[in-house]
């Protein structure tokens, strides 16, 4: 399993992080920055960035994407 992220306070803004949300979505997000109630993530489409907020309390986990993609290996 790899380290949730979340849970440490170790997210640093600007890096792309694996992103499991509460409703048991998972999303490859940018972190921009966080506020003490929410992260403010990008992610871009064909072409286009969108920008977005989330409240902590939806956030279930935060994972580095090598960790992520090591741990689905095992």
């Amino acid at each position: 399993m790899a380290n949730n992220l979340l849970n440490t306070n170790a997210v640093v803004s600007g890096q792309v992080y694996m992103v499991e949300l509460a409703d048991g979505d998972l999303h490859s997000f940018r972190v921009l920055t966080e506020t003490p109630t929410h992260f403010i993530f990008s992610y871009s489409t064909e072409g286009s960035n969108d920008v977005f907020e989330k409240s902590k309390s939806d956030i279930y986990g935060i994972y580095d994407v090598k960790e992520w993609l090591a741990a689905q290996e095992k």
